[in-house]
C-alpha cells in the first residue's frame, strides 16, 4: 500500500469535507461522506489515482476510511497495470 495514496486521500478529504481527517476516521459511520462527498471523492479516485472502479467496488466496508480506500485504490492500480 503506498503511503503517498492515503496523503492524497486524506489531504482531498480534509479539503472537501472541511474537517480534520486521519487515515483511520471512520468516513460512513461519522456521516463525513454523503452522497455528494462520495461522488466527488471517485471522481478524484478516477482522476487522480487512474483507475477505474466498478459498481461492486463501491461498498462500506471498502470505504470505511482512507486506509480501507488506499488499498482498494492499490489494488486496482496493480490489477490494471497487470492487466497492460
Amino acid at each position: 500500500m503506498s503511503a503517498s495514496i492515503q496523503e492524497q486521500l486524506v489531504e482531498f478529504l480534509n479539503s472537501v469535507t472541511g474537517q480534520t481527517i486521519s487515515d483511520s476516521t471512520e468516513l460512513i459511520d461519522s456521516g463525513l461522506l454523503d452522497s455528494l462527498t462520495m461522488m466527488d471523492l471517485l471522481v478524484f479516485v478516477e482522476s487522480d489515482f487512474e483507475v477505474r472502479l466498478d459498481f461492486q467496488d463501491i461498498r462500506p466496508d471498502l470505504f470505511k476510511n482512507p486506509a480501507t480506500i488506499s488499498q482498494l485504490i492499490a489494488e486496482r492500480q496493480a490489477e490494471q497495470k497487470k492487466a497492460a
